[in-house]
């Protein structure tokens, strides 16, 4: 396995990715827009020459960043690799002297919702019809 930044070759597979594991619908120029506020945050892992997962933050503040978007391949899901993706995301933070990160999460994806709590993450609050499709989302924190 490789973890390591994105770069445009990797846009295809990505975004292949967030069309097939996120129920969001994105262009693939929110991709390239996004990677050239913070290139550093965001992240993919490699195996077997193949992209299977990647995270994607922001830079909020100087003290603050906020996962966008994490997605991990349905078969390659439990083995890890969002775990090396968000301690690598966080070790890109540390770098930058956040001290926190924030999410948010749809309030039906469990699995996602144990996944950061298992990483630290705790619950600050609900945000009604965040998604398009009117889901409400979590809102969490995490502290460095």
């Amino acid at each position: 396995m490789l973890v390591r930044c994105f770069d445009l070759n990797d846009l295809t597979p990505v975004f292949d990715l967030a069309c097939s594991e996120l129920r969001e619908r994105y262009t693939p120029s929110l991709f390239v827009n996004l990677h050239h506020y913070w290139p550093e945050g965001f992240i993919v892992i490699e195996d077997l020459g193949t992209v299977q997962g990647f995270i994607l933050g922001v830079m909020v503040s100087n003290i603050q960043a906020r996962i966008l978007m994490l997605a991990v391949r349905g078969d390659r899901r439990r083995r890890g690799y969002g775990t090396l993706l968000f301690h690598r995301f966080c070790a890109e933070c540390a770098k930058k002297g956040v001290r926190y990160i924030t999410l948010e999460v749809r309030e039906s994806n469990m699995s996602a919702i144990l996944f950061y709590e298992k990483m630290g993450f705790q619950s600050v609050g609900e945000i009604k019809r965040y998604y398009t499709d009117g889901e409400h989302a979590h809102k969490m924190h995490f502290f460095l």
